[in-house]
């Protein structure tokens, strides 16, 4: 049998339209209508000159090419907007010039995992600090935004000076991520105290295992209404781990805090003092 021929022609493919070629059209055109955020801009690190010597397209090295923007009259979705892309990509921008550094742990740390951008905490136009372009004067006030918990125990009756502006939270975290827990600068906890507290780094003749393992066993860095930021009060902060050990390993309670002197001023640090390590000969309890 002889094979009959369709009598209905293929429709063609319909062709795709031609992707718009997005070019550079210079900053002075860009100020041309956003005259304000262009004077905000120019007070900023990124409005002087070694911003230039990094990239000569100005407003486009982060919104990318403006030509099709300004073409239609300033359509806002023909201009890159780092604030409506996805975290991710916004992110992005700012890591073409800001890839090393107390940069370089982005990819993969806290703040990017839970869909954390640059623009969360920084204001490219028109920042509110000194340094570091933040959205709040201070960066304490950026970190509390978020960090409500650690915010109130900064209030606390023990706690470091803070709130008095003689610390900060990047003294000791680095937000844009580290290789250790809590996005601590250092390598440890410790390491990281140490940086203060040199006078508890040792080595020492006689070491106490809590204080040398972590300083957390015993403190709560970021403020507590005990003393020295401690956890829990002495005695009983002790007796965590000395239940019944060498002298009566008498329970304190309430049932004997009127008749016992272990439970005044000091409490077991009246007699062991030098409760962080001893280097004297005698100081296996550490009592000198």
């Amino acid at each position: 049998m002889a094979q009959t021929k369709s009598s209905q022609s293929e429709t063609p493919p319909q062709s795709q339209p031609a992707e718009v070629t997005k070019t550079y059209v210079g900053s002075e055109v860009c100020e041309s209508c956003h005259g304000d955020i262009a004077t905000q801009l120019q007070k900023t690190t990124h409005g002087r000159e070694g911003f230039t010597m990094r990239s000569d397209q100005g407003c486009e090295t982060c919104h990318g090419p403006g030509s099709a923007h300004v073409d239609s009259g300033g359509d806002p979705s023909l201009i890159r907007n780092p604030k409506k892309i996805a975290a991710r990509d916004s992110a992005g921008v700012c890591l073409k010039c800001h890839d090393s550094g107390k940069q370089a742990n982005w990819k993969g740390s806290v703040h990017e995992m839970r869909g954390l951008a640059c623009i969360n905490c920084h204001s490219i136009h028109a920042s509110k600090s000194d340094k570091a372009l933040l959205k709040f004067p201070h960066v304490d006030e950026v970190c509390a935004g978020c960090h409500l918990e650690v915010k109130s125990q900064i209030q606390r009756t023990s706690h470091h000076p803070i709130r008095e502006g003689l610390m900060s939270c990047n003294d000791c975290h680095n937000p844009h991520g580290t290789i250790t827990p809590k996005l601590i600068i250092a390598n440890s906890v410790n390491e990281q105290c140490y940086t203060c507290h040199t006078e508890k780094r040792g080595p020492f003749l006689w070491e106490h295992p809590p204080v040398r393992e972590n300083c957390l066993n015993c403190h709560q860095p970021h403020g507590s209404n005990h003393e020295k930021l401690l956890v829990q009060n002495r005695p009983w902060l002790c007796q965590n781990c000395h239940m019944d050990t060498r002298h009566p390993g008498t329970l304190y309670d309430a049932t004997n805090q009127l008749t016992s002197n272990r439970e005044f001023a000091r409490s077991c640090s009246n007699c062991h003092s030098a409760i962080h390590g001893s280097n004297h000969p005698s100081g296996r309890v550490f009592t000198r």
